[in-house]
């Protein structure tokens, strides 16, 4: 990606950290980072993370457990989890034909019959893992994302250990377990309190999104009331390196002191009008005293009591915990929008909140290549030029311009090139001709090794930042995309040129990073995301619009439409009501290709 973001459950938001790269990888939940909301992305960046789940704080059930404690979290599928990946390649033999199966997933148990689907359940924290078997020794499939309901099966008792609650079958195969974020009920279905919205899986863009404007902006796993706030930016300040502290606030009601100024205020002089002073008993002075030390008695105990209050909610903040503050610059997913304890709040679409004033809409961009329509055959790609024209050839051998072509459009052409004037131009489909300098043109590749005549895969230049997608030999889609940008000596961000399957595919997958060079980002809930190798990606970009120049931390950065198709095209194929999924040995993902 291009513009991506430091690991989610890097000490801050990295705080989300933003920017534009992408060297991410889908990253795993702990119980701890339950609701960490992780911003975005803008590029991939190696070190980045990939979905680590952002702040999200879980779901808030009817019976949710102590209000003052964050949820847990089940890990994030992905590259950087802790157990080894699925190695994609197939062990079995190859079958000699296409498979009618080809690209779907096969899970081990076969998809449930409706009257088996008895149980209302409710995915309650950010990522609920799918696995083969009821056991959380098997293989990980893929996840479910918070907020996702469906009717399961009966309680099927843990053929291993750790998921005491049990484990539930999934319309589609495969299981889930409660003590893992799978809220059940058996009557009715469990309550959300403000349920984050599905993602737009017909839009380029799944959520809408938002810029964190000022750095130390807090993300809570609920509304935090005023003393919260205020014990959050000290917790914040008190972060930071002594030199980058701002200066203390004069306490309320204060007044900086002038040069020469003094504590003790100037005694008043008796006015002519004013009225003796009355001389009191010793028993009307003692009642005076008593009184007064009632009072400073009471100031005392309602002081330590303030200051045991305040303790208190020192020690439990609900701040997310693996990123409790944010950059400036960060990107968040936008949930919905509440009011509460005095302060109107934005909750991100993974379920955390942050103060609605101190974020603001984000602009997104987009591309779009071509679905190549059957038949079209090479040589065929864009215009790489803001001064082309396509020109029609006269009988004199002349040429008379027709009309201009777009920068960065699509334009199919026929083999036969023909020099003019010293210059050589390519005949389009439609008749009209242009010249091959304005031209950025696909290459025809011979199917990579281990890639079966039916398979789906995708072919990447890094030289001319061009994608063909193939099925076989024959090209069914290409388009611009943007790879990592040089960096420098001490830190590049090139994507590693190579031969890979994709590992793991998610609709949205949050990234976070930290370099050198551009500083900490993230970016929640990136669009589309296909992981091919450890952290790199081909994903959707809609923080930028350099498509057909480098730009990312490694990612391969393509238009959210063009990244939304890819995702669909290529394997495994997502099980309806799934967020991610994950290559099997049986199931592989579709080679990627990335050459100079």
């Amino acid at each position: 990606m291009s513009d991506v973001y430091r690991p989610v459950n890097a000490v801050q938001w990295a705080p989300f950290r933003r920017e534009s790269g992408c060297a991410m990888h889908p990253g795993r939940m702990s119980a701890r980072h339950a609701l960490v909301a992780v911003l975005l992305l803008a590029a991939c960046d190696r070190d980045a993370v990939a979905d680590p789940s952002p702040a999200s704080a879980p779901v808030e059930p009817a019976a949710a457990g102590d209000a003052d404690a964050p949820p847990a979290a089940d890990p994030t599928p992905g590259p950087d989890s802790e157990e080894p990946a699925v190695v994609a390649e197939p062990d079995a033999p190859k079958p000699k034909v296409k498979p009618d199966d080809y690209g779907a997933l096969r899970i081990p148990t076969p998809p449930v019959p409706e009257d088996e689907l008895t149980v209302h359940a409710l995915a309650g924290y950010p990522v609920v893992t799918v696995y083969a078997e009821p056991n959380l020794e098997s293989a990980r499939l893929g996840h479910l994302r918070i907020g996702q309901r469906m009717m399961v099966t009966a309680m099927v008792p843990d053929e291993g250990e750790g998921c005491k609650k049990g484990f539930y079958g999934l319309p589609t195969g495969g299981f889930s377990c409660a003590s893992k974020g799978l809220i059940v009920d058996p009557d009715k279905a469990p309550y959300m309190k403000l349920p984050p919205p599905a993602p737009r899986v017909d839009s380029p863009n799944p959520y809408d999104y938002v810029v964190v404007a000022k750095d130390g902006t807090a993300m809570w796993w609920r509304p935090a009331d005023a003393d919260e706030r205020t014990l959050a930016e000290e917790k914040y300040i008190a972060s930071l390196p002594p030199e980058e502290r701002p200066a203390p606030k004069p306490a309320r009601g204060t007044k900086a002191k002038t040069d020469g100024a003094t504590d003790a205020p100037a005694p008043a002089l008796p006015g002519v009008d004013d009225e003796p002073a009355v001389e009191l008993s010793p028993e009307e002075q003692a009642e005076i005293d008593r009184k007064k030390a009632e009072a400073a008695e009471a100031k005392r105990k309602a002081e330590e009591e303030r200051e045991a209050e305040l303790a208190r909610k020192r020690a439990n903040l609900p701040l997310s915990p693996g990123s409790p503050f944010l950059s400036k610059g960060n990107i968040l997913s936008v949930g919905a929008r509440t009011k509460e304890k005095g302060r109107r709040w934005l909750r991100t679409a993974r379920g955390g909140y942050v103060e609605a004033n101190r974020v603001y809409g984000k602009k997104v961009f987009d591309f779009e290549g071509a679905a190549l329509e059957e038949g079209t055959t090479f040589p065929f790609g864009f215009v790489w030029s803001d001064k082309a024209a396509a020109f029609e050839l006269q009988e004199d051998g002349s040429l008379k311009r027709k009309k201009k072509l777009d920068d960065r459009s699509f334009v199919d052409l026929e083999p036969e090139t023909k020099t003019i004037a010293d210059r050589v131009y390519y005949q389009t489909t439609d008749g009209l001709w242009v010249r091959e300098s304005h031209l950025r043109l696909a290459e025809a590749r011979e199917l990579p090794e281990g890639v079966d005549p039916w398979e789906r895969w995708i072919d990447v230049s890094l030289s001319k930042q061009l994608l063909v997608a193939y099925e076989g030999q024959t090209p069914v889609f290409t388009t611009l995309v943007s790879t990592g940008k040089k960096g420098n000596k001490e830190e590049s961000f090139r994507t590693p040129k190579g031969q890979w399957r994709i590992q793991s595919k998610q609709i949205t997958s949050s990234m976070a990073g930290s370099t050198a060079t551009d500083g900490d980002y993230a970016i929640e809930d990136v669009p589309w995301a296909m992981f091919f190798e450890g952290n790199y990606a081909l994903h959707g970009a809609f923080w930028h619009s350099r498509f057909g120049r480098t730009r990312s931390h490694g990612c391969v950065n393509l238009g959210p439409t063009d990244a939304r198709w890819l995702f669909t095209w290529t394997t495994p194929f997502l099980p309806e009501t799934w967020h991610g999924v994950k290559s099997q040995p049986d199931s592989p993902g579709s080679m990627v290709v990335v050459r100079e």
